[in-house]
């Protein structure tokens, strides 16, 4: 058993550590692409994008994994930046966020350069390592099979 362990939390080590790297550099890459916003907040766009009409800051928590602060930063970056707005409601966790046109050419200017970083990132992994990376990784966080199983489609 204590070998398991042992080997088990090298594994959640190197998941930490190498998803901090990446964190960095997907920062760094996001300030490239877009200055002012970061990573989670390129994230948390993409995530308002899939959801096609509007959606409510509480069901952005979960698929960019942060806190509801965290959110309500993201989201007043990204409306500071003219890429969302949010619509009318009792308070910030009823306003619906909707993408803006400016957001529409964002992704499409963005969309092959992100690709290109995302692909550099994880060069030292074939397909199908990268696929059951990813599995592994979504079983394990127990948290986005709802949403990131409907975006891997036709990807």
């Amino acid at each position: 058993m204590m070998d398991r362990t042992l080997r088990d939390g090298r594994v959640v080590a190197a998941c930490v550590v190498w998803g901090a790297e990446l964190e960095r550099a997907a920062n760094t890459a996001a300030r490239r692409l877009s200055a002012g916003l970061n990573f989670r907040d390129l994230l948390l766009l993409a995530v308002v994008f899939d959801h096609a009409e509007s959606v409510l800051p509480s069901q952005l928590i979960g698929p960019v994994y942060t806190t509801a602060p965290g959110v309500s930063g993201s989201l007043r970056r990204l409306e500071q930046a003219g890429l969302v707005t949010r619509g009318v409601g009792s308070d910030a966790r009823t306003r619906p966020v909707r993408l803006t046109a400016a957001a529409g050419e964002m992704a499409a200017a963005i969309r092959a350069p992100w690709a290109a970083f995302v692909d550099a990132q994880l060069d030292r992994l074939d397909d199908a390592q990268r696929a059951e990376l990813y599995r592994l990784l979504v079983k394990g966080s127990g948290r986005w099979d709802d949403f990131w199983a409907q975006s891997d489609e036709g990807d």
